[in-house]
């Protein structure tokens, strides 16, 4: 076997093939979940090279007998965090155990070393007992310092539950309004979003992975915003309103390519706004917005650690059900 490391960007002709090894390796770990569209990989590797955004970082191909067989990315924030690097690398199933995901690490590694980051992080999808995932990070010396339950809600839900949870939260938050927005926040709601971005840096469970508290303005949002749209993502969110203020907010994201899926993403209520099912009713606000308009998802995924109990309860009291974990490990050079 002749391995050789190859640097190489979003336009490049080896990079279809670079997609190809992660888009292999999640139909070989998770059959029933269509693996992410190479046109999410060429969109972020082009923000990442681009210049002016939160965060840069480069690419790496593992070249097996003229075949790529391997894949790194290694991403740097800019504006916070300057310790740290996320590490993603990816090994077609096909090539597995013949030491090419080592090599990639020792790469990510050196790679991380040269621009003075000393924390690195990644993360591992394990949809079931003996994810070949874990077993690596741990042979490799990694710490695990995250574990988040995935959950899947089969839709549509059982409406009598839905009713049931929307009026007791409506009860318990007497006073607060929630809205509903698509793909970008409204102008009235961006600092707000900015300030919610960044208190889901510190106040939402970490477990012991180390990222410090991260640097969120409009422009950032913005930047996030536009990336997804880029990237062939639809963004449904829902948020709560008081005296004018958003105090919490959930999103959903759809990709194009696969109307059928969605993605929770972030939720937050502003900590000295909890206690009032804001989570609950603002999560049932978007699931609503989501049937009338994009009716054709069947499934939505969402990961949560086990310990932020509120969050767990309001997923189940919806109809959510495990289906894996992910979990978050780092290493200190």
């Amino acid at each position: 076997m002749t391995l050789r490391l190859t640097e190489l960007g979003p336009d490049d002709d080896l990079f279809p093939a670079w997609c190809e090894v992660w888009a292999a390796g999640q139909r070989a770990d998770r059959p029933d979940d269509p693996p992410r569209p190479a046109k999410e990989h060429i969109v972020l590797g082009r923000q990442l090279i681009g210049a002016g955004g939160s965060r840069d970082g480069t690419h790496r191909a593992a070249v097996v007998d003229g075949a790529v067989a391997g894949a790194l990315r290694v991403i740097f924030p800019l504006k916070d965090n300057p310790s740290v690097a996320l590490v993603d690398a990816a090994v077609h199933p096909a090539r597995r155990r013949q030491g090419i995901g080592s090599a990639l690490l020792e790469e990510g590694v050196a790679l991380a070393a040269a621009r003075g980051r000393t924390d690195l992080i990644a993360e591992v999808d394990e949809p079931g007992p003996g994810a070949p995932g874990r077993a690596f990070a741990l042979w490799h010396g990694w710490t695990c310092d995250l574990i988040e339950t995935r959950r899947d809600l089969l839709l549509p839900p059982d409406e009598r539950r839905l009713a049931a949870l929307e009026e007791e939260a409506q009860k318990a938050s007497a006073g607060y309004e929630v809205v509903t927005w698509r793909d970008r926040t409204p102008d009235a709601l961006l600092d707000d979003r900015a300030l919610l971005e960044r208190r889901m840096s510190t106040d939402a469970p970490h477990g012991d992975v180390p990222m410090g508290e991260e640097a969120w303005d409009g422009d950032r949002v913005r930047e996030h915003e536009t990336g997804n749209l880029e990237r062939g993502r639809t963004v449904l969110s829902a948020g709560a309103v008081t005296d004018g203020r958003l105090v919490a907010f959930t999103d959903l994201h759809i990709r194009t390519a696969e109307p059928d899926r969605a993605q929770q993403a972030g939720t937050l209520v502003l900590r000295e706004h909890r206690g009032r099912r804001l989570g609950a009713r603002i999560k049932v606000a978007v699931l609503r917005e989501l049937a009338t308009t994009l009716p054709a998802v069947r499934r939505i995924s969402t990961y949560n650690f086990e310990g932020n109990a509120p969050m767990v309860a309001v997923n189940e009291a919806l109809g959510f059900r495990p289906a894996g974990r992910l979990s978050t490990w780092s290493i200190r050079l």
